[in-house]
């Protein structure tokens, strides 16, 4: 059995109103992912024998001209969490509104997961 959390902190920028709804649109997509993910017993950690992880992550990515999200940057202590990420995002394709395309975007996620 497995007990996983993931806080996300939003997304850092600022915008208009229809900015706004579609950077909420793609945080509960982005956070989705990883609540679909991580609540899978055959995930990640599972497959790689990590029993515990708790690390604050800031992860950066770019909006694509077809909406697409490129992950340029992750900042974290622990590298099991960074893999973590990689993999999540190489494994669903997520997608911005049209409204951000262009732009690179930050936010913050609290990964903590442990084993039982």
């Amino acid at each position: 059995m497995a007990v996983a959390f993931i806080m996300m902190a939003g997304l850092a920028f600022a915008g208009e109103a229809e900015v706004n709804v579609a950077k909420t649109g793609l945080y509960q997509e982005i956070s989705e992912c990883f609540k679909e993910d991580i609540s899978n017993w055959n995930n990640y950690f599972f497959k790689n024998n990590i029993n515990n992880v708790d690390e604050k992550l800031e992860i950066s990515f770019y909006v694509n001209d077809d909406q697409s999200l490129s992950v340029f940057r992750i900042r974290c202590e622990n590298p099991e969490a960074c893999e973590y990420v990689k993999s999540v995002f190489k494994a669903n394709k997520m997608y911005a509104d049209k409204v951000l395309t262009g732009k690179a975007y930050t936010f913050r996620l609290h990964l903590l997961y442990k084993a039982r």
